[in-house]
């Protein structure tokens, strides 16, 4: 006799929730994230002198080891108002640029379900730099990769 066959409910455990890591920083007054991929670097702003021709967003450059590191105010850049104290020094696309930034605040992992695209009317963000936005504490972090910096750093690159 056969032995009787119950069914077998088989219980999948949640595939873990993929997640990015981010330095968290403010810029113009707005939280803000690095993909941490194309971070290489976080120094004190060693005052940077301006860039000639006005009151652009790139600064100028910053002395390096070598040469010169183009320079953009993320503040500036984002319509907003701040002062920088930190530059993230970045490098993406073959190339390096320093962000002046007011702030760091700490890295932060931030789950890619949680990314949004960045609403049509975020015109003081520059359209095109910030790659998605995401939520952390019920605050919007404006999320930064190499992909949406890429045109910055081309511009910067040119400018020096």
């Amino acid at each position: 006799m056969p032995f009787p066959t119950k069914r077998v409910r088989r219980i999948e455990a949640p595939a873990p929730e993929r997640t990015r890591r981010f330095l968290l920083f403010e810029a113009g007054g707005f939280r803000c994230g690095l993909d941490v991929r194309i971070l290489r670097e976080v120094t004190e702003d060693p005052g940077i002198p301006p860039a000639e021709g006005g009151a652009r967003p790139l600064l100028g450059s910053l002395p390096v080891e070598g040469g010169t590191l183009p320079t953009v105010d993320l503040a500036a850049l984002f319509e907003g108002s701040g002062t920088g104290r930190r530059v993230l020094v970045v490098e993406a696309e073959g190339r390096r640029l320093g962000l002046l930034v007011e702030q760091t605040l700490g890295f932060a992992d931030l789950p890619e379900t949680s990314f949004r695209p960045l609403p049509a009317q975020a015109t003081r963000l520059l359209p095109g730099t910030v790659r998605a936005v995401a939520w952390q504490e019920e605050r919007p972090v404006f999320l930064l990769d190499g992909k949406s910096l890429g045109p910055l750093l081309r511009t910067a690159a040119e400018d020096v």
